[in-house]
């Protein structure tokens, strides 16, 4: 069904046309909303949430973006809720792994990750390591981030869906890109000791 179809029989009610909404997005979303959460429960009770609002508010839906964008906005929305009602994870701060800068110039070099092996990257240890750095991020990073690099979506989707300028959200994915590989470095560097 087109998605043009599938909003006409959403906006009628059609009760398939919701069970189609819900077998199309349903599992993309709640891997959305997992990424976010890292909860299964809690990752089901907001994209529950958010069909929930999709069926009562479908007719507010305008078509500036993709149902897919749209649904995305509101199961993010929806999963930073669930956050802010938990609030369990603990926010690293973003400004201990960026780039010092005096007058004008990198104090820090950015290491060459090149000379790491590909199956130390590969490492049980380290994917864990990973998602717990993205974790870790403030939500303003931690959602540019997950949105651009980890659900791969195009900027001006990710722009959309975070309500933000360009510029904002490249500089959101690209402070949260410098600390995920500082860590990862550290992590790396104090691995091999």
């Amino acid at each position: 069904m087109s998605e043009a179809a599938l909003l006409d029989k959403l906006r009628d009610r059609a009760p398939e046309a919701f069970e189609e909404l819900v077998r199309e997005y349903g599992s993309r979303l709640l891997s959305v909303s997992l990424r976010i959460l890292r909860n299964k429960e809690d990752a089901e009770d907001a994209v529950q949430n958010a069909f929930a609002k999709v069926f009562q508010s479908i007719d507010s839906f305008r078509g500036d973006a993709s149902l897919y964008t749209w649904l995305y906005r509101i199961v993010k929305n929806e999963s930073l809720m669930k956050i802010r009602e938990t609030s369990r994870v603990q926010v690293v701060d973003v400004e201990e792994f960026l780039p010092r800068y005096e007058h004008g110039q990198h104090q820090d070099s950015i290491q060459d990750w090149t000379h790491f092996p590909d199956l130390r990257l590969e490492t049980k240890e380290l994917a864990s390591f990973y998602e717990q750095c993205i974790d870790e991020l403030p939500e303003p990073y931690r959602m540019a981030y997950i949105l651009k690099d980890v659900e791969k979506l195009s900027e001006d989707d990710v722009c959309r869906i975070l309500e933000l300028r360009k510029g904002a959200m490249k500089n959101r994915v690209h402070r949260a890109r410098l600390v995920i590989r500082k860590r990862v470095e550290q992590f790396l560097s104090e691995s091999t000791r």
